[in-house]
């Protein structure tokens, strides 16, 4: 048994999703293989086919359908592909509402292609709610951003496909019921606030950052660091984070994903990066990390999207592509523009002994007149509402680390001051 905030022990409730005109059978052996770990399960059932099965799930699919404002003939009137679409916010809205009203503690979608349902209710749901997807389709060099987003969503390979209950699909059914109803447990009492009280700071970081960000972390021990590996997803999942007030200060020491939308690459991260801490008055420190370079495959697709370049082989399936000096100094126009928006206190540290690992001199990336575009850029359009200091170091070196931990704590600083001068409460657990 779980307990609820009041202390009375509450049966673990999983909702269970999929499309009971095909897998009504295999739906029902993960029911029972859920209730025979003690849980409770609420199904629902997603099915696009325009017909309800009776009695086969506790939410059918008529119900399902007019939470989308159809009826389930002009459902099952549509495309395949439109239907799905109206059925995800059919599925998005109930889901949201049992979990609103405390009904549902976690979900499971078992499906084939049908696992589309679910995703945009898993973007929907908070941090922490317990999410798994059992399909075939988790496999082979598919992508998974469909189905993973920016939440905690946990995919789970069905190897055989959800047809029948079999010597395969049995055990499969078995764990996906162990998986959630685990999960759902361990989230019990699990409360989201710092465990430390100490206020909590979003920070981007990936494999050329590490060692600054880890210097950072060691050194602010007063603060509570969530890094988020700036990938793309990685990127929008703390900016959707930020503008939800999970935090106290951003600290984005990796911001190489502006490159990837502006220029190319793997990791677009959107329109929207390096916004969030901006809009909602956050302190934040700025900087420009492996901004030098964008990411993309192996190295005869890096030669073939960016021919003639400066190439870095990260890792067999990775290669790391040099920017130049135009690309550059758009990026600078573009950094200022997005720091000289921010409603809290700002500033800007740029390494001017280099933006990344192989951006340092005698190294594969060094390139000051590249650079030193992008900080032509940025001090023709800031604003004197942001601070900017150019640091004579490497990203990665102790005196540029000196820098950016003491203008975090002078921008978090300023921030408290203001918000008490308001009369506002800061929140030293976010």
């Amino acid at each position: 048994m779980m307990e609820s905030q009041s202390g009375d022990a509450v049966e673990p409730t999983v909702l269970l999703v999929g499309t009971f005109d095909t897998k009504a059978v295999e739906l029902a052996s993960i029911r029972a293989a859920i209730e025979r770990l003690d849980g409770s399960v609420i199904t629902l059932d997603a099915s696009v086919g325009g017909r309800s099965v009776e009695g086969a799930a506790d939410i059918p699919a008529d119900v399902v359908a007019r939470a989308a404002g159809l009826t389930l003939a002009e459902l099952g009137a549509l495309e395949r592909g439109t239907a799905v679409s109206a059925m995800q916010k059919g599925v998005e809205a109930k889901t949201l509402d049992l979990f609103e009203r405390g009904q549902a503690h976690g979900v499971l979608c078992a499906a084939g292609a049908g696992a589309h349902l679910v995703a945009p209710a898993f973007q929907r749901l908070p941090l922490g709610v317990p999410k798994l997807i059992v399909t075939p389709l988790a496999s082979g060099a598919r992508v998974f951003e469909p189905f993973v987003g920016i939440r905690d969503v946990a995919i789970m390979h069905s190897v055989a496909d959800i047809a029948g209950v079999n010597a395969v699909t049995e055990k499969i059914y078995a764990q996906a019921a162990g998986y959630i109803v685990g999960a759902v447990r361990a989230m019990a009492g699990v409360e989201g606030e710092s465990p430390n009280g100490k206020p909590t700071v979003a920070v981007s970081m990936n494999g050329n950052t590490t060692a600054g960000v880890t210097e950072v972390r060691e050194r602010m021990t007063e603060l509570e660091f969530v890094a988020f590996h700036a990938n793309g997803a990685g990127g929008r999942a703390m900016e959707s984070l930020v503008a939800e007030g999970e935090f106290s200060a951003v600290l984005d020491y990796t911001t190489t994903e502006l490159c990837g939308h502006e220029v190319g690459g793997l990791m677009d991260p959107g329109p929207d990066r390096m916004e969030g801490a901006g809009k909602a008055g956050l302190p934040q420190v700025l900087v420009p990390g492996c901004l030098d370079l964008i990411t993309c495959g192996r190295p005869e697709e890096a030669e073939r999207e960016f021919p003639g370049r400066v190439y870095y082989p990260h890792n067999p399936e990775l290669t790391l592509v040099r920017l130049t000096a135009d690309e550059m100094f758009r990026l600078g126009e573009v950094f200022a523009r997005k720091a000289n928006a921010a409603r809290g206190p700002t500033a800007i540290c740029v390494p001017m002994g280099g933006f990344s690992a192989p951006d340092r001199k005698g190294g594969l990336f060094w390139d000051p007149e590249a650079d030193g575009a992008f900080v032509d850029a940025l001090q023709a359009k800031l604003t004197g509402n942001v601070q900017l200091h150019l640091v004579d170091a490497h990203i990665n070196e102790p005196s540029f680390v000196d820098v950016v931990v003491d203008s975090l704590r002078a921008m978090i600083a300023r921030h408290t001051t203001a918000v008490a001068r308001e009369g506002g409460v800061v929140n030293v657990n976010r």
